[in-house]
């Protein structure tokens, strides 16, 4: 039996650098995690062109000559005292691995002075060796690290391109700047500055310095909160369509910590399903202050992955917040100016949240969530959306929309619209095709305020001159889009999406292969809820009613259709998907001709959507070109 050996503290250091210091980011990471926790207002981060030397500079609170010799040795921390601690971690930083294990593979020097010393430390930290000597230097720390992994070769040869590492480096100084809007963060490589923030403090505006967004994009605000978890979600999405093929766009901050989060994930794929195309991404911040005790942040050594304590809980309230900001009317400021309102609802640090008291915690509605009790307290558990607060059945578009927590009355006031046209909900069917029937009670146009039709071409587009700019508007999208919502708006009765229903005089026979069979039995009561109806036989299923919006339809297709998405699709999103093939069949088609009056009264209930931007499916329902645009392409030579 080979002879058991106690390593050397040396080797074993290099052995514990390997879980802590994977590449150069890995080392930005740890020391700028520090200096925060530091308390510094100023971090400034400089990189060599081979990411192999790299200096941190902060004005944080530094260390006394003890504590600096202190720190460089292993487990040697002033975050934790006891194991208690390790249930409640409010610091980045709290192994007391970070500095002995990156002197171990790299040779360190640090200097550093508390505010009230006259003079500083001076540490040189290689191979095991630590000297420690007086020096002159600024209050805070400065710590420089040369010849990463010189002692360490095969680490070394599996260091990628230096433009990679410090492509690595450039995403963790991001994600650190907006976890900490307050601090300062500079990152500098081989001389240039790259990356500067200025610690306003606004999220919004830290999303456009790092580069994030370029500051035209339209945000909508995230902002939730949730007492049994003494939980906040807040942050900010840009507006569909503006998205992305990956999901680098997607940062979740949980009590100050930048992670991985599969739940915030899951939650915007929720949110913009209906939203942005497949397989597209949204661009996002979601922050989360949470009971410490209710997150393990001990899942891996850096620190990147995280477990709640109640994960089925946290994903709905995350998923919950996302989906109310998403379905919050257009907003008229822009990304740089959505964070001058930040102040009022933003927390301010992690344990703002936590350390509140849940009976005194106020309950924030900037995005259509519904009103607090008496008092503006949120009572314990609750989340509430309107839809889960019943309410009158829906006479008209205006009230229907009203109910959900939007602002289409206003918005139809501000228009001027509201003496011109008012809204029936029956629908007509003319031709082959349905059309919302409205009353036009005034005049013969229910556009909104200042459009103009200019045009009508291939049965399909819809041409517009409005303040805005020239408009082309798909009419089959619009009405997709028309139709998913209204669609929604009716799921508020518990275990019934319609009771608009039309009963087949003639049953349609479906062609469902077994599985399909075996589908469409074991979910029969969800697609019933549709207004579908069948007459099963031993050799024949036979469709027997449908919703009236496919009563002209292709409605055996459309329960093909369903019964595929309920194998395909994720059980929770089947009601989604559902709700978009319906509306999806009962559009009215391209090539169809619409009347004047048809077209206006689709364009004007297109317009007060909630949520207007996009088909259910993703796809732009209109394209502007402003009067500058279209004089830049006739003039662009």
């Amino acid at each position: 039996m080979p002879k058991i050996n106690v390593l050397p503290d040396f080797i074993a250091s290099q052995i514990a650098a390997g879980e802590v210091v994977e590449r150069p980011s890995s080392v930005v990471k740890e020391l700028v995690e520090n200096s925060i926790d530091a308390g510094a207002s100023q971090i400034e981060i400089a990189i060599s062109s081979d990411c192999r030397d790299i200096r941190i500079a902060d004005d944080g609170c530094g260390m006394l000559p003890e504590d600096a010799a202190l720190a460089f040795q292993r487990h040697a921390t002033s975050k934790l005292i006891s194991a208690d601690d390790l249930s409640r971690i409010k610091t980045l930083g709290f192994r007391g691995e970070a500095l002995p294990s990156i002197a171990s593979v790299a040779r360190v020097t640090c200097l550093t002075r508390t505010l009230d010393q006259a003079t500083g430390t001076k540490i040189l930290a290689s191979e095991g060796e630590i000297k420690t000597m007086g020096t002159g230097c600024a209050p805070g720390t400065v710590i420089e690290i040369s010849d990463l992994f010189y002692n360490v070769p095969a680490r070394l040869k599996f260091l990628k391109k230096p433009g990679t590492e410090f492509a690595h480096i450039h995403e963790t100084v991001q994600a650190l700047a907006i976890a900490h809007p307050k601090i300062v963060f500079q990152l500098i490589n081989d001389g240039e500055v790259v990356l500067k923030t200025s610690g306003s403090g606004k999220l919004a505006e830290a999303m456009v310095e790092i580069g994030m967004l370029s500051g035209r994009e339209e945000l909508v605000t995230i902002t939730g909160v949730d007492m049994r978890y003494t939980m906040a979600v807040y942050g900010y999405a840009a507006r569909a369509p503006h998205c992305r093929g990956d999901r680098k766009g997607i940062l979740t901050i949980v009590n100050n910590r930048p992670v991985k989060c599969q739940l915030t994930y899951k939650a915007l794929d929720y949110a913009y399903s209906d939203l942005i195309p497949k397989g597209k991404h949204p661009v996002a911040v979601v922050t989360i202050t949470i009971d410490p005790n209710q997150v393990d942040v001990n899942v891996h050594p850096t620190k990147k992955e995280i477990k709640y304590s109640n994960s089925s809980d946290v994903y709905v309230s995350i998923q919950k917040a996302l989906t109310y900001a998403t379905r919050q009317p257009a907003a008229e400021a822009p990304a740089q100016q959505a964070g001058q309102q930040e102040e009022s609802f933003a927390p301010e640090s992690s344990s703002t949240v936590a350390e509140q008291d849940a009976s005194t915690m106020q309950y924030h509605r900037p995005l259509g969530i519904s009103a607090p009790p008496a008092g503006g307290q949120l009572s314990t558990g609750e989340i509430r959306t309107n839809s889960q607060t019943g309410g009158a059945p829906e006479t008209s578009i205006v009230d229907r929309r009203d109910q959900q927590g939007n602002r289409t009355l206003q918005r139809i006031q501000q228009l001027g619209l509201r003496d011109r046209f008012s809204y029936n909900t029956p629908s007509r069917i003319t031709g082959s095709h349905t059309i919302p029937h409205l009353n036009i009670s005034r005049q013969p146009a229910g556009l909104p305020h200042d459009w103009r039709m200019v045009g009508y071409i291939y049965n399909t587009y819809m041409l517009f001159e409005t303040p805005e700019g020239f408009k082309v508007i798909e009419q089959h999208i619009a009405h997709e889009r028309v139709l998913y919502e209204r669609q929604l708006a009716k799921q508020q009765t518990a275990g019934r999406t319609t009771e608009a229903v039309q009963h087949l005089v003639i049953s349609a026979p479906l062609e469902l292969s077994p599985s399909q069979k075996a589908a469409l039995a074991d979910n029969l009561e969800a697609i019933k809820s549709f207004g579908f109806d069948f007459d099963f036989q031993p050799n024949r299923i036979a469709c027997t009613c449908v919703p009236l919006e496919l009563a002209t339809r292709d409605y055996a297709g459309t329960v093909q259709q369903m019964i595929e998405q309920l194998l395909n699709c994720d059980r929770s999103d089947f009601s989604l998907e559902a709700t978009k093939s319906i509306a999806c069949q009962a559009a009215i088609k391209n090539g169809m001709a619409l009347s004047d009056t048809e077209i206006s009264e689709l364009i004007a209930e297109w317009y007060t959507c909630e949520r207007n931007d996009t088909c259910p499916h993703g796809r732009p329902i209109c394209l502007t070109f402003s009067k500058d645009k279209l004089f830049q392409l006739f003039h662009s030579n």
